[in-house]
């Protein structure tokens, strides 16, 4: 045996304390990481994770509200009838469609300030599949209650006043606005929901839906939103390596549209 061959024994025998407290070390570093990687795990798999609870409060305190209002007396100061009554009598003779128009805008916002190259959560990708997710799932609701929750419209124009799908569009919409940028500026998300909110207050003035309808409909867009972002799984990253150029070809010109997949 040769004098290297020694040397490993020559160390542990001279400086066992040092040998055996950086092993000792090393263990508790990898129980430390499997403990922590458990416990990450444990509170993302969570049910009631209290971010979602926190997240839920919004859109159920306006369903519940609207409930309220749907249910309540004819006669009180809380149904929707009444409510009705004093808010055309603060706003008369008011027919307008521009709430067929501000339901889309928020939505338009998201990908015209995307296009516009201000700092956002998600890449283009994403942004179209959490959208797409969104749309589905308050479509799914918003048409599953007009059936099944029938309620006549405050003009007598149909039995499909619950909920409002113009409301809940504009909501679903602002709430993907502010879910995007708010980190930008909490001003884009002001607008948003300003918006949606006007949207909501067209609906009762030009008598198509009561107060029941919008404020359930507020409801059901931003949890869609929400629920749809808390549950998304980024694929694709965290893109943002989209490229729009003009293309000069041989017999012709065009356009040209590259991403980094």
């Amino acid at each position: 045996m040769t004098a290297r061959h020694l040397l490993p024994i020559f160390a542990i025998l001279i400086f066992p304390q040092l040998v055996f407290s950086q092993s000792a070390n090393l263990n508790k570093l990898a129980d430390t990481l499997v403990i922590n990687t458990s416990e990450i795990n444990k509170r993302q798999n969570q049910v009631l994770n209290p971010r979602w609870i926190r997240s839920a409060i919004l859109p159920a305190s306006l369903i519940a509200a609207g409930t309220v209002t749907l249910i309540a007396d004819q006669k009180t100061l809380i149904s929707k009838y009444t409510i009705h009554d004093k808010l055309l009598e603060l706003i008369p003779g008011i027919d307008t469609p521009i709430d067929n128009y501000l339901q889309f805008a928020p939505l338009a916002a998201v990908f015209g300030l995307k296009a516009a190259g201000v700092k956002s959560r998600s890449d283009f990708v994403n942004q179209l599949v959490i959208t797409a997710k969104a749309e589905l799932l308050m479509g799914v609701i918003v048409r599953g209650m007009k059936k099944w929750v029938p309620s006549e419209r405050p003009s007598g124009g149909g039995m499909n006043s619950m909920p409002s799908g113009h409301t809940a569009q504009a909501f679903v919409a602002a709430t993907i606005l502010d879910m995007e940028y708010r980190a930008s500026s909490p001003w884009i998300s002001f607008g948003g929901y300003a918006v949606a909110t006007t949207t909501a207050i067209g609906r009762m003035v030009n008598n198509k839906h009561w107060i029941s309808d919008v404020l359930v409909g507020a409801g059901i867009g931003i949890f869609s939103a929400k629920a749809v972002y808390f549950t998304h799984h980024y694929h694709w990253g965290k893109m943002n390596d989209m490229v729009i150029l003009p293309a000069i070809y041989p017999k012709g010109g065009g356009v040209s549209f590259a991403m980094l997949l």
